[in-house]
């Protein structure tokens, strides 16, 4: 039936060609094929019933040059309603069609890739679309339900990506459509055909914290702020000291007034490092979680010179982190940040503690994960772990022996009940090779053990934990990567009386008694408090400042390839 439509000249015919050079051969011939007082609903319900069928039996999912993400869960959408399309019409996108490239757009500010989401795809054959409607044709019913196919892909792809992260941070490798977020997004689109609100329905399966949209708005102004040309970079050199007078200070004081760390204007010599310079640069300092001293050396230097670009980049793959997380906080949790060697314990919706921490060196890094905590230790033994008991104290046995006993160690034979303390000088070590080791190395409870007078613990794979350390004074240092891989907070007695208040009994006066008597003893929690073990190296404070880190094991560039790839 390749008739020519009433009222076309050959002219218009030609016309028609030339406007349509972009589409590809076979929407052309699905335009040839069909007439405009056939178009209706029910043909388009037929395509999508025919391309279904198609991408069933096809061994890849391929549709208009585009993969297809969401596989079977597509399919089966389409199949249980009906192959009813969702946006579009028997003449062109309805009114969700009509916003949904918008929205995919808007992905970038996510940190998001459109093209994931067949958003260039989708914007052409829409342009298609209306260069047909302009020209009083019909879109053919094939076009459009390829069209509905690849918006549904996007979305429930997009929808994935809000809600679960586009990378598997299990192993850094990028995810389509996470199996958690599955039911989430068919009800998603259920929701959408009712209420009709893309907009709502898409922010729904963003991350709800505070802090994910404050640093989504920080990731938008450092984009301007790219966009104008970021910062100037201040010149190395000498150490730059409050009072003194140097060429470069003009240079830092434009750099820290565009970063907004200054306010204050300038008056006096130009090269004078001035009060209000040394103020801001104690703001960015701070900022940046450096050495707040107002002394700009190499470590401030190179924090100042990263440039605009690099920090949008680090808002991004932060924002990635967050969509990792639980999206709802528990009543009750302990949230440590180890980039920024930082604790908070939260209940009922308040930050009820703050606290420095110590957390894992970087061949020792700590890891991130999410783990409920049931009971803590008092005056708790240190079972050494046997890496840590080969690398680093079967040398100092094989020299000493009495090296156990100085630094109160017990050397245990065998399990269970078979376990005994044995004499370490009964051991001949010079014969012990790292791989014959059969013994657990234990520390006896006492202000020398490693893990202090208090363990929490929330048991997880990579047997890490938060405790006590006798060792007060590396809280003190700035950088505070010491550790094995466990965390070592500042506060373990006030953490351990938030955990126990919902029993009266366990007050300040009574674990300072079980900690005096050095007996260990395990208390369970009257109710549990989820532990989440994270690495932020850029987010907004409760103040609203934007505050970066130094990225202390080297994370980030895994995380933005794996974003990008």
């Amino acid at each position: 039936m390749n008739q020519e439509p009433e009222g076309q000249s050959n002219d218009s015919m030609r016309l028609a060609f030339k406007s349509l050079r972009a589409l590809s051969l076979w929407a052309l011939l699905g335009l040839f094929l069909w007439t405009p007082g056939a178009m209706a609903t029910d043909a388009v319900v037929e395509e999508l019933r025919r391309t279904i069928g198609v991408l069933h039996r096809a061994p890849a999912m391929v549709l208009h040059c585009e993969q297809l993400h969401s596989g079977n869960d597509l399919l089966t959408f389409y199949e249980e309603r009906g192959f009813e399309p969702l946006w579009v019409t028997s003449r062109g996108t309805n009114d969700l069609g009509a916003q949904l490239p918008f929205h995919f757009r808007q992905a970038k500010a996510h940190g998001l890739n459109p093209e994931d989401y067949h958003h260039s795809c989708v914007r052409s054959i829409i342009g298609s679309v209306l260069e047909l409607e302009r020209m009083n044709l019909p879109a053919s019913p094939r076009l459009l339900a390829e069209l509905d196919i690849l918006m549904t892909d996007g979305f429930m792809v997009y929808a994935s990506h809000l809600s679960t992260g586009r990378i598997n941070p299990a192993d850094l490798y990028p995810q389509w459509l996470s199996e958690q977020s599955k039911r989430g997004i068919l009800e998603g689109l259920s929701s959408l055909l009712t209420h009709r609100d893309l907009e709502r329905i898409l922010g729904k399966f963003a991350p709800s914290h505070r802090e994910y949209w404050a640093l989504m708005e920080a990731g938008q102004k450092m984009k301007a702020m790219v966009e104008g040309g970021g910062w100037p970079s201040v010149p190395p050199g000498t150490m730059l000291r409050r009072g003194e007078s140097d060429p470069r200070t003009p240079v830092l004081r434009e750099r820290l007034q565009i970063s907004g760390d200054l306010k204050a204007p300038h008056g006096g010599e130009d090269n004078s490092y001035d009060e209000d310079l040394y103020a801001a640069v104690k703001r960015f300092q701070a900022r940046h979680g450096l050495q707040v001293d107002g002394v700009v050396g190499p470590q401030t230097i190179s924090a100042l010179n990263m440039s605009a670009e690099a920090r949008h980049q680090q808002i991004l793959l932060n924002l990635e982190r967050w969509r990792w997380l639980p999206h709802q906080w528990e009543d009750r949790y302990v949230l440590v940040n180890t980039a920024a060697f930082h604790l908070d314990a939260w209940k009922d919706q308040r930050k009820e503690l703050s606290m420095r921490v110590i957390v894992g060196k970087d061949y020792q890094k700590t890891p991130d994960f999410s783990e409920k905590m049931t009971y803590l230790e008092f005056n708790p033994y240190w079972n050494v772990p046997r890496s840590i008991a080969v690398r680093e104290y079967l040398p100092k046995l094989r020299e000493n022996p009495g090296f156990a006993h100085e630094n109160n160690f017990e050397l245990i034979e065998g399990r269970g009940r078979n376990a005994r303390v044995i004499d370490p000088w009964s051991v001949d070590w010079e014969t012990v090779k790292p791989a014959d080791f059969r013994w657990l190395l234990r520390q006896t409870p006492g202000p020398w053990n490693a893990l202090g007078r208090v363990k929490f613990m929330f048991p997880n794979k990579f047997n890490v934990y938060l405790h006590d350390t006798p060792q007060r004074h590396l809280f003190q240092r700035h950088q505070r990567a010491f550790s094995h891989g466990c965390i070592r907070i500042e506060k373990p007695l006030e953490l351990a009386r938030l955990l126990l208040e919902d029993n009266p009994s366990w007050t300040r006066e009574r674990i300072e008694r079980v900690i005096a008597s050095g007996n260990r003893r395990v208390v369970t929690l009257p109710k549990p408090w989820m532990v989440h073990i994270y690495y932020w190296t850029a987010w907004v404070d409760e103040e609203g400042k934007l505050q970066f880190r130094r990225d202390l094991y080297d994370r980030d560039e895994a995380v933005w390839a794996a974003l990008k790839g």
